[in-house]
């Protein structure tokens, strides 16, 4: 893992964020970009115009709030710590994926919620809406979540449905980089299918430390949550499948459930 991406809005929600991403930047020697974007607006009034905020000023504030960060997480903890600020101006979602394509990064963190947990569950949050365009691995991260170091994983995976195999790669390379223990949690229904998807899931892992667990439910997150927490785990991985913009309008999907929760920071693998 080269370089890290943290995306911020400078809200109260995103500071545990940002210190997971300063220490899964330092356990992995990798580079951190601090990212904001910026939207300026042209006033449609021109009495209006004399009092707003121009582009300059956004940017200019934008570049402060990203030192001062870059600082106190310095500070805190290692100043061998290499820290970039990036800032743009336009569409978050826009902005940040031609940012993650820019700098080919590894890795995007976000928090996931800005300062108002209650209005992103309903109007939902910009993390949530980076799940239909993201590219590379993201770690959401909530702002009750309990974190040092990541050392105990959950990978909840669901075979009912069939496993990218490349997905499964970048996976495997995520764990060794943070030097994971794994708990491999499936949710399916006993069947021969189902048993030579393990083998060959645990065929993929073989050099990965990791204890399997086949788990019948009908609730994939709630079935996740639930092991997750009886193994003490502090970060779940799942592995997020396509769905249309029908499925996504009609309800949550299921990591979209599994980020809403407020204990556990999820890492989605696409």
């Amino acid at each position: 893992m080269k370089t890290i991406v943290f995306a911020t809005d400078f809200s109260r929600g995103s500071r545990k964020a940002a210190q997971t991403a300063a220490q899964t930047a330092i356990k992995t020697g990798a580079k951190l970009i601090l990212f904001h974007a910026y939207r300026y607006l042209m006033p449609l009034d021109s009495e209006m115009s004399m009092l707003a905020v121009s582009a300059q000023d956004l940017e200019k504030h934008s570049l402060f709030m990203l030192k001062r960060l870059k600082t106190r997480l310095i500070k805190k903890f290692s100043s061998v710590l290499e820290i970039e600020i990036l800032v743009k101006e336009g569409l978050v979602i826009d902005s940040l994926s031609e940012v993650l394509e820019e700098t080919k990064a590894d890795l995007l963190v976000m928090g996931s919620v800005g300062d108002s947990p209650l209005g992103s569950r309903y109007f939902g949050s910009l993390a949530t809406s980076m799940l239909h365009h993201n590219k590379v691995p993201m770690l959401i991260v909530p702002p009750k979540a309990k974190y040092t170091v990541f050392q105990n994983a959950v990978l909840g995976i669901d075979l009912l449905f069939e496993i990218d195999a490349k997905v499964l790669g970048k996976t495997v390379n995520i764990l060794r980089d943070l030097d994971l223990v794994v708990n491999i949690c499936t949710i399916t229904e006993e069947s021969e299918s189902a048993k030579d998807s393990a083998l060959k899931l645990r065929g993929l892992l073989k050099n990965v430390p990791h204890t399997y667990t086949i788990t019948e439910g009908q609730d994939f997150p709630k079935s996740v949550l639930d092991f997750a927490i009886l193994n003490h785990a502090d970060l779940i991985i799942t592995l997020p499948r396509k769905h249309n913009i029908f499925e996504r309008f009609f309800g949550d999907t299921n990591t979209e459930k599994l980020i809403s929760n407020e204990s556990f920071s999820i890492l989605t693998v696409v």
